[in-house]
């Protein structure tokens, strides 16, 4: 089957693309490819969307046709009866039906997940986070919250007691040392001229670089790239082609270029296609191996449990595909097999899906294997942070600098009539982390945000990626009077200016705090550009909020924290 990756929409500067059928497929036509490729992830998400334009007597009329005898079709009216609610009197038609059985003809995780019947409770804090995340919508006091809290005091007070901050760990590391291992590394312009030079060699590039003004950033740019990956692992045999867009921005041209193109990169790399040998084209080679958790560790395979990964839906032991990565430890690194899945982008292998589809966070190209897990370290603690730690007025900040390009960028803003806040999400770990959000005239929040030991490059970094661009847009809300001013210059700064001591000091910091990094070097061999895949068991790997999402403990601890 051959597809096509296809941009559907952007929202808050976040593009959502889907994987499309090159030539246009008749209903009857698709399900009758399903039924001979069940686990085609991309086939059944297509299958759904045609299926969404269908009225409820069309579907009465399907789900009478699927318990004849198709239970693939049965499966597909069924995820279609969950995911639109002006379907939902329809789901009374499947009181008779084994729904438990019928989730082994869907990869998604939609059946699986109404198996879970989760109450009105968790509804309830789901949307009002979401709410609070999306619109800055105030969070209400626990004691006139609606609900209880799911979670006891003394299970929250544990949680509280246990954490090490990267002050702490700072505290104990020796700066000499520090300063006698400063590495040597390559300017923006040498980073943009290397990665150039490589992706030039593969003739990936489907356009010129253009100026892409979409951001507050001062220089930004965007070049069209060709993708195209082919997998042939069981039943799945396809190919996905298309014209993707990276973009980057800086304070400088050769910031936004080396971005821009070390983002390709990072993307080229993520999209991996697989053979019967396992992934094709890495400097690492990767064979596959297939079968379910407990099965594979009592074969004397190291496994991540998937359930360790903050997964929608709790994984039951079903067969996946694995793929050997490093995780890391207080006694060193030792090899564990993950789920591929979570590894690359837009994996379509012959499997249940763990998740309704991840992003691209704890992806990282760099000049070097170090940096390029420093990268994705800080990406995955900023997404869970921008997931956990609530919206709150009293964590808002106005940010005044003498770094004369920052004062500049904030004072341009002020002549465009676009104020620009910071929200301090930095969590219970210490990294700072920030949010720079603008409120448009129509209540429409455009955000960004940025990780960095330096609080000062965590700023410019959210600074630079809020969706504003100027001039062109009609000013914003104005800051509410009470908010505090913070001078950039005096923004936390944990970083040792090395690279390798920056790595080792957040290293520390997780698994002081019971969190091990794992780690997937995906450094291709055409290109030769260092990029790793980080994930973080425990942490959060979405950043926002749906009915599907779970709430972890953490997330309640910082909301008491913050509302209570």
């Amino acid at each position: 089957m051959r597809y096509e990756m296809r941009h559907m929409f952007t929202g808050s500067g976040i593009g959502w693309f889907a994987c499309m059928p090159c030539e246009e497929m008749e209903f009857e036509s698709g399900l009758e490819y399903l039924r001979e490729h069940p686990f085609d992830d991309f086939m059944h998400k297509y299958m759904l969307q045609q299926a969404a334009t269908f009225g409820p007597n069309l579907v009465n009329r399907l789900i009478d046709r699927g318990k004849e005898g198709d239970p693939y079709l049965l499966a597909l009216m069924y995820e279609l009866c969950i995911i639109h609610d002006r379907l939902k009197h329809l789901r009374e038609r499947f009181d008779d039906v084994d729904i438990k059985g019928l989730s082994r003809y869907s990869p998604l995780i939609y059946i699986r997940w109404s198996l879970e019947k989760r109450d009105y409770e968790s509804y309830y804090w789901i949307s009002l986070f979401s709410e609070n995340t999306s619109i800055h919508k105030t969070l209400p006091h626990p004691d006139v919250a609606e609900q209880n809290v799911p979670f006891d005091e003394d299970t929250l007070r544990r949680w509280r007691q246990g954490i090490v901050t990267v002050r702490d760990v700072a505290d104990h590391l020796d700066r000499k040392i520090f300063q006698a291992r400063q590495a040597v590394q390559l300017t923006p312009g040498e980073t943009a001229a290397r990665a150039m030079s490589c992706l030039n060699a593969l003739n990936l590039f489907a356009g010129q670089q253009i100026t892409a003004k979409t951001t507050l950033a001062p220089c930004a740019i965007q070049i069209p790239w060709h993708l195209n990956v082919a997998v042939s692992t069981g039943r799945n045999k396809w190919r996905l082609s298309g014209i993707q867009r990276s973009y980057g921005q800086g304070l400088e041209i050769d910031e936004a270029r080396a971005s821009c193109l070390m983002e390709i990169v990072e993307r080229y790399s993520a999209f991996a296609g697989f053979d019967s040998d396992g992934a094709v084209g890495y400097a690492k080679s990767y064979p596959l191996i297939k079968g379910g958790y407990e099965d594979l560790r009592k074969k004397g395979y190291n496994v991540l449990d998937p359930n360790e990964m903050c997964l929608e839906v709790t994984y039951s032991g079903q067969e996946l595909y694995w793929i050997s990565a490093e995780r890391v430890g207080k006694n060193g690194s030792r090899s564990i097999y993950v789920p591929v899945q979570l590894v690359f982008l837009f994996s379509n292998l012959d499997e249940l899906s763990l998740t309704s589809g991840l992003p691209s966070t704890g992806l990282a190209a760099a000049n070097s294997i170090e940096e390029a897990r420093l990268r994705s370290l800080l990406e995955v603690l900023e997404r869970d942070a921008e997931r956990v730690l609530p919206f709150v007025w009293e964590r808002c900040f106005l940010l005044d600098a003498e770094d004369i390009q920052i004062k500049g960028i904030l004072e341009d803003c002020v002549k465009n009539e676009i104020q620009v806040i910071f929200l301090d999400i930095t969590s219970e770990f210490g990294v700072p982390c920030y949010k720079a959000f603008v409120q448009g005239p129509d209540g429409r929040i455009l955000k960004g945000c940025g990780a960095n030991l330096d609080g000062k490059k965590a700023a410019v970094s959210a600074l630079l990626e809020v969706p504003c661009p100027f001039p062109g847009r009609l000013g914003s809300m104005p800051a509410p009077k009470h908010l505090k001013t913070v001078r950039y210059e005096e923004l936390p700064d944990y970083s040792t200016g090395d690279i390798g001591w920056d790595l080792r000091l957040l290293e520390t910091l997780l698994i002081s705090n019971g969190y091990h990094p794992i780690y997937i070097d995906l450094t291709r061999k055409d290109l030769g550009i260092p990029v790793v895949k980080t994930l973080i068991p425990g942490l959060e790997i979405m950043n926002d909020f749906d009915r599907f999402s779970r709430l972890s403990m953490r997330q309640f601890g910082h909301y008491l924290k913050e509302c209570a």
